[in-house]
């Protein structure tokens, strides 16, 4: 078998690995949900995210469940708890949880420039991920905190291929979710077209307007397609459920 052949088969084993490790917590914790009075596993959150999919279900607002004061896309997440099985949304969110490994993955694998670095380095650095248990407690919890974490790395990794108008929806779009990824805004906008050379060399002021100017094309359409993108969501959601989502 070669080397690359290798390195497939344990890329898969290695997820596949994580993703068994989810499934059996999910069944763990239906089983001491259901057989013990005195400690529960789920997130309580979780049973509201089902509790306010039921009410979309019936054509209603997620914001008629109480306690509800997340973006309605949360209850549409859970709306297989509905549809399919009760446990189905901890499903997706593991699911998810390991489309995070993947595009962990690739980051890390186009930054680390020789072979011997990846054999051993992607492997650790995605484990920091996938093998975190406070990662995946909380998304065998039923938390979707996760996929804030999936949102910001989707835009970083379009951020490094220059992919700025998909790197702005999917930042728009965390954002969206819930607020507090707005903090890696001027992270964002500052690496954009900013020299490299120079914050290797320790200068990163200067590396933020070396080859363009403060306010350049990249960065502008980033932020105009985040903006739009945050914006977009709430005047729709707002044009759907009025004050309540306010």
């Amino acid at each position: 078998m070669s080397e690359k052949s290798c390195c497939s088969l344990s890329k898969f084993v290695y997820f596949a690995a994580a993703l068994a490790l989810r499934f059996a917590l999910i069944y763990i914790a239906d089983y001491v949900d259901n057989n013990t009075e005195t400690f529960s596993y789920t997130d309580v959150d979780y049973e509201v995210f089902t509790d306010a999919a039921k009410h979309v279900a019936g054509n209603g607002s997620p914001y008629a469940r109480h306690t509800y004061r997340y973006t309605p896309l949360a209850a549409y997440i859970c709306l297989v708890n509905i549809w399919v099985h009760p446990l189905a949304g901890k499903v997706v969110f593991c699911l998810l949880d390991i489309l995070m490994g993947l595009i962990y993955w690739t980051l890390v694998d186009s930054q680390l420039k020789t072979t011997k670095q990846k054999t051993c380095g992607i492997f650790c650095f995605v484990s920091l991920w996938l093998f975190n248990p406070v990662t995946f407690v909380m998304s065998t919890r039923g938390s979707n905190d996760n996929i804030i974490a999936l949102l910001v790395f989707i835009s970083l990794f379009l951020l490094l291929k220059r992919q700025y108008v998909l790197a702005g929806f999917f930042y728009g779009l965390s954002v969206h979710f819930k607020i507090y990824p707005i903090i890696y805004c001027f992270v964002f906008y500052f690496y954009i077209d900013c020299d490299r050379a120079m914050i290797r060399q320790g200068k990163p002021l200067q590396a933020i307007t070396s080859q363009y100017h403060f306010f350049s094309r990249n960065r502008l359409v980033f932020t105009i397609v985040s903006a739009s993108t945050f914006i977009g969501f709430t005047a729709l959601f707002y044009h759907i459920y009025g004050e309540e989502f306010l």
